[in-house]
């Protein structure tokens, strides 16, 4: 290992309720990468040390890369396929300082979306995904324009769930990002909190309104004309207690009214997978792997 710069390089050996939108066919044949066996890493810190972020670079071709900001499990599938692969982890402490009191024990909704009250449902959530968009993922495309194996012209990202959120939000305030692709995550937050097993399981919401008039602030339903630059592609599927397909449903609508305004059509696809669940498998990761090949590396 040898240090270079501000960051560390390392070579690294491993063994391999609404009418849906028609289903889109598979853009072409996916013929998965070959396992991948090396690799270099370079690793860095921004924030003052509270953002850590690392890429996983293949060892060819030489020079600039197309790269990808990828929260989605095994990052090896992106290296094998030729793309610089970052990954990054926010450490909350570092930023936020010394921990707020604990909320009363009296809650609404469960995991990621309990609040003290129907008032604030998901605000901490939420919020931290608007935090992470904004704020942060900027700040990594700002270090990662200047290392020389990523090309700055070809940047993508994608995300999960949670990161699929954030991918949202982060296409919406960094036009650097080209390409990107959102899995089980939407962005109509109102639908989200309110039929989510996790938030009001269909019952109404009773936002309070300051945080409401902010909720509808970050929704990408009410303006999506800052993600068009970018290649977009949801995939979500059906059966999601956690994601609703009807929150998946009116972005997309939304979305693909906004591409075809922009006379970009093109540009933008969902795709609703019938299996049942919340999370990433074969048909998520050949998707995914074939829009980024296509609009980081065929055009």
């Amino acid at each position: 290992m040898r240090t270079i710069g501000p960051f560390v390089l390392t070579a690294i050996v491993l063994a391999g309720c609404h009418t849906p939108l028609p289903e889109p066919t598979f853009l072409r044949p996916f013929t998965p990468p070959p396992p991948v066996t090396e690799f270099l890493v370079k690793e860095t810190r921004l924030v003052n040390g509270a953002v850590s972020v690392r890429l996983d670079i293949p060892l060819s071709p030489v020079g600039p890369k197309p790269t990808v900001i990828a929260l989605f499990g095994d990052t090896h599938q992106f290296v094998a396929a030729g793309f610089v692969a970052v990954t990054y982890n926010i450490n909350w402490a570092l930023l936020k300082g010394p921990a707020p009191p604990p909320p009363p024990q009296q809650v609404v909704g469960k995991w990621v979306l309990a609040s003290p009250s129907a008032a604030v449902l998901g605000e901490t959530y939420l919020r931290g995904i608007a935090s992470t968009a904004t704020d942060y993922v900027p700040k990594i495309i700002d270090w990662l324009v200047t290392v020389p194996d990523v090309d700055a012209t070809r940047i993508g990202m994608v995300g999960v769930s949670t990161n699929g959120f954030v991918t949202l939000q982060a296409v919406a305030a960094d036009r650097r990002i080209r390409a990107a692709v959102a899995v089980a995550a939407c962005g109509d937050y109102h639908r989200f909190l309110r039929y989510s097993s996790m938030g009001m399981e269909g019952r109404p919401l009773d936002l309070d309104p300051a945080y409401d008039r902010w909720v509808q602030s970050q929704e990408i339903i009410r303006n999506p004309r800052p993600v068009v630059h970018a290649a977009l592609l949801m995939v979500n599927r059906v059966p999601d207690e956690l994601i609703p397909i009807s929150c998946a449903d009116e972005t997309a609508r939304v979305l693909a009214r906004a591409y075809k305004r922009a006379g970009a059509a093109d540009r933008f696809r969902y795709v609703r997978v019938p299996e049942a669940g919340h999370g990433i498998g074969l048909e998520e990761r050949r998707e995914t792997l074939v829009w980024l090949q296509d609009w980081l590396q065929g055009r």
